[in-house]
């Protein structure tokens, strides 16, 4: 949360106290997108630094949120109306996609606007996507500068797929948007270097049987170099 609101970034410093015996090396297998590591850890009897270069969260995934855990938590439902507004996507674990409000301007949107002066985001809202074009929350989420599209992913796939088809190329993004049911992804790097290295490695790559699209997301491919072929 504190991440959605500006309050900490990639480079806040993260430091815990805890007791000698509660310290233990925790597996890469069983982190998680959501989870944050520490970068100092302070016992009574030393200091321990450590040098950890995991991404840290980008902000508040909602895909991993109930709608039960959003009503039991004032200010969460208070970050998720803002974060709707500005046209991110904030899809709730057991949520299914409304596609009814694709053209209508969310009610509050316009209110303390003068015209011609709205918030870029409410287009994203009022205007479908096309196919392969990232939401303002994908092009540049707490200002991640590269994202790459992962289409034509089969049904069958979960993200969990993705995760290890990345993790096995070290392509590990900072940020994954998962869309299962519209058959894509889009990755965030903070690097533009890294996400050409994540395009390269990935093509021609298949899963489940069925071969990636992937690519600068469509908002990008007009900034980014083009790769030698």
């Amino acid at each position: 949360m504190m991440a959605s609101m500006g309050a900490v970034g990639q480079k806040t410093m993260v430091i815990t106290a805890v007791h000698d015996c509660q310290v233990v090396d925790i597996p890469e297998e069983l982190l998680d997108d959501h989870d944050l590591t520490v970068d100092y850890i302070l016992t009574p009897t030393r200091i321990i630094k450590t040098e950890c270069k995991r991404p840290k969260p980008w902000g508040i995934m909602w895909h991993k949120i109930s709608q039960e855990t959003l009503k039991k938590i004032p200010v969460l439902k208070i970050l998720h109306g803002r974060e709707k507004l500005e046209g991110k996507d904030v899809l709730l674990k057991d949520e299914a996609p409304d596609t009814s409000t694709l053209g209508k301007t969310p009610r509050g949107a316009n209110e303390n606007f003068p015209e011609g002066s709205r918030p870029q985001a409410e287009a994203s809202l009022a205007q479908p996507r096309r196919e392969g074009e990232a939401l303002s929350g994908e092009r540049g989420h707490l200002g991640a500068p590269a994202t790459v599209y992962v289409g034509n992913i089969s049904s069958g796939t979960r993200v969990s797929d993705l995760k290890e088809v990345l993790k096995t190329h070290h392509v590990t993004p900072s940020r994954l948007s998962w869309r299962g049911a519209q058959h894509q992804a889009f990755l965030s790097y903070s690097d533009p270097s890294k996400a050409e290295e994540a395009i390269t490695a990935l093509q021609g790559l298949s899963l489940q049987g069925r071969p990636l699209r992937v690519e600068w997301a469509r908002n990008q491919q007009g900034k980014m170099a083009p790769r030698p072929q």
